[in-house]
């Protein structure tokens, strides 16, 4: 009897100059719009190395020496598949968030939207020339989700929305203050104390009498 075939995952496209060269020119233009850059920033960022890997993984940006380059560049995954799962982070200020089990990207899409999680790195340690901004992954994750409302919008209405948490303050009787706090208080009231009773007492004042007759001064009266 034949064993039964074995189904694979389809391939995905090989990685080649030409697809490289459309992801890079797409996160860019992104991000130069976004950004409102000039075209000597936008040359700037877009010469920014890149080491192209296939294969599953975390993509990363590299803002010191390091893998033999001189100065800042990127890690850029692409999934060997002819799609992926796509992850976001979960952030309150970001609004929304892949679900846990993430949202299926043509392999390309989610490349794209990857590298501009990275450039947006870049923008923020100032790699374009201009100031540096807050380094924050809510910035990334905004231009990520951004990205795939534009180009995928079936992908985009999966994402689901994310709840600030906040805490419930519990109304009762207050905590008991710790041991310390509570013989810092006895201290502080027993040294009150001790300066109460050792406090000198003011002198009286003495008055000279008279040998006159003293008359009662009449009272004010209103105006």
């Amino acid at each position: 009897m034949r064993a039964a075939a074995v189904s694979r995952a389809a391939s995905g496209p090989r990685l080649t100059a030409k697809l490289r060269a459309e992801i890079h020119e797409s996160a860019v233009h992104f991000i130069a719009e976004r950004y409102e850059l000039t075209i000597e920033q936008r040359s700037t960022l877009a010469a920014t190395p890149i080491r192209w890997r296939r294969g599953r993984g975390a993509s990363a940006f590299y803002q010191r020496q390091a893998h033999g380059f001189d100065r800042p560049h990127i890690l850029l995954r692409v999934a060997p598949g002819a799609s992926a799962h796509w992850h976001t982070y979960r952030r309150a200020r970001a609004r929304y968030s892949t679900p846990p089990g993430g949202i299926e990207l043509d392999t390309r899409i989610l490349a794209i939207a990857v590298l501009i999680h990275e450039l947006t790195h870049a923008i923020q340690h100032g790699t374009c020339g201009h100031l540096r901004r807050t380094f924050s992954e809510v910035e990334t994750t905004e231009n990520e989700i951004e990205f795939i409302r534009q180009q995928a919008p079936d992908a985009f209405a999966k994402l689901i929305p994310v709840v600030r948490r906040t805490r419930k303050k519990v109304r009762g009787v207050p905590p008991p203050p710790s041991g310390l706090a509570a013989l810092r208080a006895i201290v502080l009231r027993a040294a009150g104390t001790l300066a109460g009773l050792i406090q000198p007492r003011k002198a009286e004042a003495i008055v000279q009498r008279s040998s006159r007759r003293q008359t009662r001064s009449p009272k004010p009266t209103g105006n």
